[in-house]
This record gives C-alpha cells, sequence and structure tokens, in this order.
C-alpha cells in the first residue's frame, strides 16, 4: 500500500478502503474486485492502482483496518477487566463476554477473512497475530490469580481455556471452516455455560 500525502488523495485513498470493507462485509469475498470498489467509494480504477498493487493487497490493508479496531477494543476491554476483577471468579465472566460481544460485532469481517486465511498466507499470518495478541493478554489477565488455579501447570490450563474458548465462540459465528455451524444454540446461554466451565475447570484440583 502506497500512502497518499494530498488532503484529495488522503479523501480517496479512505473512500476505497472505506468500499473495501462494506463489500467484505456482505461475506461475499468474489463480490470484492476492483471494479465494485470503483463503483461503491467513487474511485477509479487508476486510482485504486496508484496505492495498491491489485485486489489482494487492497483485501489485506481492509484487514490491518479491521483487526487494528478488533485488537484495541479487545485489548482495552481486557485491560479495564483486569484492574476491576478482584478474584478468578469475577475475572473469567468478564473475559468471557468481552471476547465473545468483539468477536460478535466484528463477524461480519471476521468469516470472510478467515475463509481467506485457508488459502492465503498473508492473511493467515496476520489473523495469527491478532489470535496470539488477545491470547498473551487474556493469559496474562488470568493468571494475575495464579493463586487461586488448583491446576498443577496454570500456564497450561490458562491456554487451554483460551483456545476452547475461542474455538467454541468463533464455531458459533461461523468463523474459518464452521461455516454451517453459525448461530446454532442461544448465545446468552453459551457465554453462560462457556464462564461456568472454565472457572470450575481452573479452580479445580486435577484429579490423579
Amino acid at each position: 500500500m502506497r500512502e497518499p500525502r494530498q488532503e484529495r488523495s488522503k479523501a480517496s485513498h479512505e473512500r476505497m478502503l472505506v468500499a473495501a470493507e462494506e463489500i467484505l462485509a456482505t461475506g461475499d469475498l468474489d463480490a470484492l474486485t476492483l471494479a465494485a470498489v470503483s463503483r461503491r467509494g467513487k474511485v477509479s480504477i487508476g486510482s485504486i492502482y496508484c496505492r495498491f498493487d491489485g485486489k489482494d493487497a487492497l483485501l489485506h490493508a481492509v484487514q490491518l483496518r479491521v483487526l487494528d479496531r478488533v485488537d484495541a477494543r479487545m485489548l482495552a476491554q481486557i485491560a479495564i477487566a483486569r484492574e476491576e476483577a478482584r478474584s478468578l471468579g469475577a475475572i473469567v465472566p468478564s473475559l468471557v463476554e468481552l471476547m465473545a460481544e468483539t468477536l460478535r460485532a466484528y463477524s461480519a469481517w471476521l468469516r470472510p477473512l478467515m475463509q481467506r486465511a485457508t488459502f492465503d498466507p498473508v492473511v493467515a499470518r496476520t489473523g495469527k497475530a491478532s489470535y496470539a495478541a488477545t491470547a498473551a493478554a487474556v493469559r496474562a489477565a488470568l493468571l494475575v490469580h495464579r493463586a487461586e488455579i488448583r491446576q498443577p501447570d496454570p500456564a497450561r490450563a490458562v491456554d487451554s481455556a483460551y483456545r476452547i474458548l475461542y474455538a467454541a465462540i468463533a464455531r458459533y459465528l461461523g468463523f474459518g471452516s464452521a461455516t454451517e455451524a453459525a448461530w446454532e444454540g442461544d448465545w446468552l446461554v453459551l457465554k453462560q455455560d462457556l464462564s461456568r466451565m472454565i472457572a470450575a475447570f481452573l479452580a479445580t484440583p486435577a484429579t490423579p
């Protein structure tokens, strides 16, 4: 992506990205063409090529914009939960809630991006970096309450809890290969049960 310098160019550049985001949010990756972005953003094809090498580069720029917002919201809320929670039992439902609702809020963009990640290494690499940032923040927030975690290896237990939490939410939202499973069951029940299961797992001593 080549950054614009003049105000007029910046406005045109922003319209390209907004148009591409809006098309991506429909969930139809095939609809994200330079011609479609040109029409929707009221910019010429030539202007798009002045900023991006092609459709793939434009999509990668859109992914970065979306994940920047996801990460900012996720990490800010995790920091608040970490500051406010005084116990393991208090922080687990807070983390489940904020993760679930942030991913749901951006699911229209994340769903097609995760489909794309199956064959686009750039999208996959960028997505994994975002996932890892959230995982590290959740892990650190939970380990503040390490003394309450009864598993023999608290770090391992927290990592497992995070992977299970993310996988369950991702399946419900139809991310990746789970598109046919999207919206199965009750969202509120899912969040409540995930909170209870994770809290119970972390607070229960492992059996021989």
